[in-house]
């Protein structure tokens, strides 16, 4: 009997192969949608997960307020971990993990050159970090190995990296040369974590090593308000009993009897510790560091977006399926005169959508593969390697039961709704409630209602995007180049001062336009410091962001001077430009007001005149406003060259680079000339946004496509519907275009329908979304009829197949009696 089934119901799909096929293709696209947003969310959901003893582990981040305004840090005081060890109860296990970057290391080998690593990262802590992150030890001792000075645990792959072709037990002993002349030993060799983790450190180096000599006596003086840095990170695991609030005031009182002191020199600024739950600190945005972090928020988008998609898709299906329903009149009044129970003929439409959608996760399959070869970049690193057979296919079981009943269960219902009689009279009517096709066009409306929602809010989302790639930033930066002198060699007595040598080399080159050594301005790097400035008004105290330039950067740059005098070169910091967001902030009159005043630091014991003020500019991305600043000259902190090319021109800035190269290897011979085009560095800034605009627009192509296929299906059961009324007004006289007029202002009516229930969804969604930009687009007008005119020219070519196509047909063949 089965057999029998699967027969008729592939006859009977094959018989109606385009319908199908469409079936197939638009259930496909949207179970490929769930299917990659399900692995992607999966693996991000996955982090710290199976960790042991999750639920009793928090990480220490600090939360600092100044000017009113509160920011996260994910970095804690370096002497809080020791604090906490000794003075605070209720806690099992504290873990200090302190950022150890180092631009070189060393791979001593018995004969010849040793091996080189640039750019080394890895962080100092105890043997406590193995009770808290249990790690697989394959040589070593676990409980030894970080005890001392100078000593270092490696996991597999990255000692694999260092001693190549040597057993784990033949690397312990081996030395490491940090910095080029601290030596130190590989005291164990561990296997890398087989999970998803926010421990993805690859080396560790004994705690012991930077609290030797006068590195000890900085360890100990980081309790400053200002001096915490989010690589230097502390984890504890509570005890079982232990209460997390109650914990997290011990901890701040305890940070707050050591920092005292120094929090009272900073005035209204404050800083306080937080505990974060371990399973939370892989999604902590708001206290980010090196790791890469999940937005919550964009998971759930995702899964909103996956879910849209699918609904799209079995609409569609349902559309697609009663629009056969009038073709299959017969076979169903056939099967019912026969005597086929009502619970059959579901069961046999149910069967049929089944093996749809079988079909259809196949395809779904294909393209899930597509993506990730054409789109693999917008996917979380990382997540090729994860694995989690069990659980994918479980969440594809149920999407297959899941789609099928939704996607057949109102087709099967309908057509057993029928009399026999009225189905082989051709009475077959599909009138609900008062008005034909109330339904089913609710449906069609729905569908683009969502298709028109993203059309609107992928143009919104993409005029955003562009206006903060090309809107004018407050400073040039076409043709600049900017070049990194290395930390190893600003570091080297051998190369002291030697970029400041190299500048005045780099101006002489033909195809130069200026050279200028400092902060770029827009990068979001900068320190920052509370200042006071005492008027006629009162005492006024504002955060101010500072960054080092030189003489000529603000000149570089085309910034504007609206008051004062350009900074004077000094080795110290000496004197401030500032921008007027300050000057207006400290409440200056104006800009020429601001001249000569001073700005006060540490509750008086630093006075900084201001001798000049420069127009704003932008520093950060336009999510965040242009904050107080000042540029300030010291020669310790001027390691950045800021080149511009004296052509616009891209052809010849190749000859330039190409001396400039030259004179760098001569100034730094064992230093590569990298260098970086800063309006591509700016555009980095947005990677984020440009990959969200990338999978809105290919959603927005998604929906629009699965929304034609059901006007498609409503087109041809029109079509179907109106055979003899098409035939009579071709017999009296009806012009071809008059027919497809007829067929084609339906849909058109129901495309504006949508146009006007999607555009204030959509108008209040993207309103919410520009709230996350200072600076944004307005929203026009113009955005809505344009997405008016694409839905309605998309309607038109969609149905304009089915409508020339019947009024085309032979009206003798139309009005032959059946």
């Amino acid at each position: 009997m089965l057999r029998n089934y699967l027969k008729i119901t592939l006859r009977q799909l094959w018989r109606n192969r385009l319908f199908t096929g469409l079936n197939i293709f638009g259930l496909s696209i949207g179970m490929a949608a769930c299917w990659i947003i399900f692995q992607m969310v999966s693996y991000e959901l996955s982090f710290d997960a199976d960790h042991p003893n999750a639920d009793r582990i928090y990480k220490v981040v600090s939360l600092f307020k100044s000017d009113g305004k509160e920011a996260g840090n994910a970095g804690a005081p370096k002497p809080l971990a020791e604090a906490i060890r000794k003075e605070v109860a209720g806690v099992e296990t504290v873990v200090g993990l302190y950022g150890s970057w180092m631009p070189s290391l060393k791979v001593p080998q018995a004969t010849g050159k040793p091996l080189v690593f640039e750019d080394v990262e890895g962080v100092a802590t105890t043997n406590d970090y193995f009770n808290l992150v249990p790690y697989r030890w394959l040589a070593g001792s676990e409980t030894a190995a970080l005890t001392k000075p100078n000593q270092v645990v490696l996991t597999k792959s990255r000692a694999e990296r260092y001693f190549p072709n040597q057993t784990p037990a033949q690397m312990l002993g081996k030395t490491l040369l940090y910095w080029d002349t601290l030596a130190v030993e590989v005291t164990g060799i561990v296997a890398d974590l087989d999970r998803s983790t926010s421990f993805s450190d690859k080396q560790f180096l004994s705690l012991a090593t930077i609290q030797q000599g006068a590195s000890m006596k900085e360890f100990a003086e980081t309790w400053a308000w200002g001096n915490t840095n989010s690589s230097d990170q502390i984890y504890l695991m509570a005890n079982e009993k232990t209460n997390a609030a109650q914990l997290n005031k011990q901890i701040n009182a305890v940070a707050f009897k050591y920092s005292e002191a120094e929090l009272k020199k900073w005035g209204d600024a404050s800083r306080k510790q937080d505990l974060l739950p371990l399973k939370d600190v892989h999604f902590a945005t708001d206290f980010g560091d090196s790791k890469r972090k999940a937005d919550r928020n964009i998971l759930y988008a995702l899964m909103g977006l996956a879910v849209f998609l699918l609904v799209l898709a079995v609409i569609n299906y349902v559309n697609l399926s009663t629009a056969q329903i009038p073709q299959r009149a017969k076979e169903i009044g056939i099967k019912k005169t026969l005597g086929s129970p009502r619970g059959h003929l579901i069961a046999n439409f149910l069967g049929e959508t089944a093996l749809v959608t079988l079909l259809a996760c196949g395809l779904a399959s294909g393209w899930a593969s597509l993506f990730r070869t054409s789109f693999g970049d917008l996917l979380p690193p990382g997540m090729e390697l994860y694995q989690n057979l069990g659980q994918m296919l479980g969440f594809m079981g149920v999407l297959i039961l899941v789609v099928s009943l939704l996607a057949g269960w109102y087709p099967a219902v309908l057509i057993t709704r029928f009399q026999p009689v009225q189905v082989l009279r051709g009475q077959l009517s599909f009138s609900i409630g008062k008005n034909r096709f109330t339904f089913r066009k609710s449906l069609i409306v729905f569908q683009f209602v969502v298709a028109q929602v993203f059309i609107i809010g992928a143009l919104i989302w993409n005029q955003q995007l562009n206006y903060a790639l090309h809107a004018n930033l407050g400073f040039e930066r076409e043709a600049i180049l900017t070049v990194q002198v290395p930390w190893k060699m600003m570091e080297n007595p051998l190369y002291k001062d030697k970029q400041f040598t190299l500048k005045q080399e780099l101006k002489r080159v033909a195809e130069v336009g200026a050279v200028s050594l400092g902060n770029v301005p827009f990068n979001q790097s900068f320190s920052s410091n509370t200042h006071k400035y005492k008027g006629k008004k009162g005492e006024v105290e504002r955060n101010v962001y500072r960054k080092y330039v030189d003489t000529d950067l603000i000149g570089l740059y085309g910034m504007t001077l609206l008051a004062g005098r350009n900074l004077m070169q000094s080795d110290t910091i000496k004197e401030y430009v500032i921008n007027a967001t300050a000057a207006r902030e400290f409440g200056f009159a104006s800009p020429q007001e601001a001249i000569g005043k001073y700005l006060s630091q540490n509750n008086g014991t630093i006075l900084i005149p201001i001798v000049g003020v420069v127009s704003d500019f932008h520093t950060a991305t336009f999510s965040q406003k242009i904050q107080p600043l000042a540029l300030m000259t010291e020669k310790l902190n001027l390691s950045t060259f800021n080149i511009k090319m004296a052509s616009s021109n891209p052809a010849d800035w190749q000859t330039g680079i190409k001396k400039m190269e030259q004179i760098w290897k001569k100034t730094y011979p064992n230093a590569t000339f990298e260098y970086k085009f800063y309006d591509d560095m700016i555009e980095n800034f947005y990677t984020a946004e440009r990959s969200m605009a990338r999978i809105v627009n290919l959603a927005t192509i998604i929906a629009i496509l699965i929304s034609c296929l059901g006007l498609f299906g409503l087109a041809t059961l029109t079509a179907f519907q109106r055979t003899k009324e098409i035939g009579i007004r071709k017999v009296l006289g009806a012009s071809i275009a008059n027919l497809v007029s007829l067929l084609a202002t339906d849909f058109i009516r129901l495309v504006l329908i949508a146009l006007v229930v999607a555009s204030p969804i959509a108008y209040f969604l993207m309103s919410k979304y520009l709230e996350n930009y200072a600076y944004r687009v307005d929203i026009q007008w113009t955005v809505f009829v344009a997405a008016a005119f694409l839905a309605v020219v998309i309607a038109l070519l969609t149905v304009s197949y089915q409508a020339i196509r019947a009024a085309l047909m032979n009206p003798v063949e139309s009005l032959k009696t059946e």
